[in-house]
């Protein structure tokens, strides 16, 4: 028998955390999570005659948004295009040939920050502008869709954060600009706070942020750290949430931690601290669904508060394997991993093999019949050997993990005939 973590009782450790309403609980929801969302299905015929059938994610990730932003301003074949085309060769010259759309909008941000009146590798203030300008249209026509359904894994979580009275908000932290999250608590009626106060055009309220816990524990917190679609920069300073119109253009888009004005720094800064106050309550619990660890600013706070309150603990809910067949680290996973060898907080869920305090190890299981979790979340490995235990964990997918949420809470009422 192979030596490994026992992936049913690690299960049943994170269902009896989800199921308590005592301990602070958090979600860092990331670009993956919309990727479990699949639409547009449609048949394909293969070679041999066999039918199937594709789909595409409702959401891109990082990777899918900087194919389509640079396919979409390379077709238009005007000044932005060439402004772009400059900007990739920069990057190329500096090193790096395979820039995606965070660090491309960071680096067009920088550059326009130094600008002024003159030129910086060849640009001007103007045209850096118009290219960021371009840059956040195409992310918020990309990114601005709707759950197709109530049955989503959005409902599931915002059901299960409504199900029962809790002496602590659930905090829900995301990478991500998109309104799913806010779609799906709406719908089910489940009341959230954002950092914005209003109706007509919601304002950014930092003095109600850093006063959040006066407010009651059933509304849950909702943390966008990197900005939102329908954030905007005002004339006059302020930062609004609301419907876009021709006087606040300005999206308030910022995934990264270089800001260049006092007004769009301040949502991203209270947003970073509500996530680094959070980890360091009193034995609190985040898991994070969709997040490859791939962003330094995130990894740094989270890493200083982990060590700062040892009662923490985070769990990173990681899709697809951590290891490759030769049993090196996936490239996309290696600063998670790096983080979680060091660090006894920090547990690593992938399908291949956990690592719970510091040491990675596969999943095995000593009990093949055990009730209470959602259907495939875990699954035998295919060995060539019969008497093998090793096994598989899907909880990195966010759709199988938010079914163990609607385990946990019951289905609604109308799912029930």
């Amino acid at each position: 028998m192979v030596d490994g973590h026992d992936v049913y009782r690690e299960l049943e450790y994170l269902q009896q955390a989800l199921s308590q309403n005592r301990k602070p609980l958090g979600f860092m929801i990331s670009a993956g999570c919309p990727l479990s969302i699949r639409v547009n299905p449609k048949e394909e015929i293969e070679e041999d005659g066999k039918a199937w059938t594709s789909s595409e994610p409702l959401i891109q990730d990082i990777a899918g948004l900087t194919l389509k932003i640079g396919s979409d301003i390379v077709a238009k074949e005007d000044g932005t295009s060439a402004v772009w085309t400059k900007v990739i060769a920069s990057f190329k010259e500096d090193g790096f040939d395979d820039p995606n759309m965070e660090g491309i909008l960071s680096f067009v941000r920088g550059l326009r920050g130094v600008a002024g009146n003159g030129k910086v590798r060849g640009l001007t203030f103007s045209e850096l502008a118009d290219l960021e300008q371009r840059i956040c249209e195409i992310i918020s026509a990309e990114v601005d869709r709707e759950l197709p359904d109530t049955n989503s894994p959005y409902h599931n979580l915002a059901i299960w954060a409504r199900s029962i009275r809790r002496e602590s908000p659930v905090h829900l932290f995301t990478t991500n600009y998109d309104l799913l999250t806010e779609q799906a608590l709406e719908e089910e009626g489940a009341p959230y706070f954002d950092g914005f106060i209003g109706s007509r055009k919601a304002f950014f309220d930092l003095a109600a942020v850093e006063d959040e816990k006066l407010m009651p524990p059933r509304w849950t917190r909702l943390w966008k750290m990197h900005g939102s679609i329908n954030w905007r920069l005002e004339k006059n300073g302020s930062v609004t949430r609301g419907q876009q119109s021709k006087e606040n253009e300005n999206y308030l888009i910022y995934p990264s931690h270089l800001k260049y004005d006092e007004s769009r720094k301040m949502p991203f800064l209270a947003m970073m601290d509500r996530f680094k106050d959070f980890i360091l309550q009193q034995s609190s619990i985040l898991f994070m669904s969709g997040y490859s660890f791939g962003d330094e600013h995130i990894n740094n706070l989270l890493l200083e508060a982990l060590r700062s309150n040892p009662t923490a603990m985070v769990y990173g809910l990681l899709h697809g394997n951590l290891l490759t067949k030769d049993g090196e680290p996936e490239k996309k996973y290696q600063k998670a991993r790096a983080l979680a060898l060091k660090t006894p907080n920090l547990a690593l869920f992938s399908s291949d093999v956990g690592i719970i305090g510091r040491r990675e190890k596969p999943w095995v299981t000593q009990d093949e019949d055990k009730g209470g979790l959602p259907v495939g979340m875990v699954l035998k490995s295919d060995t060539k050997s019969d008497s093998s235990n090793i096994h598989e964990c899907k909880i990195g997918d966010f759709l199988m993990f938010t079914d163990m949420l609607k385990n946990i809470s019951g289905p609604r009422e109308s799912d029930v005939e």
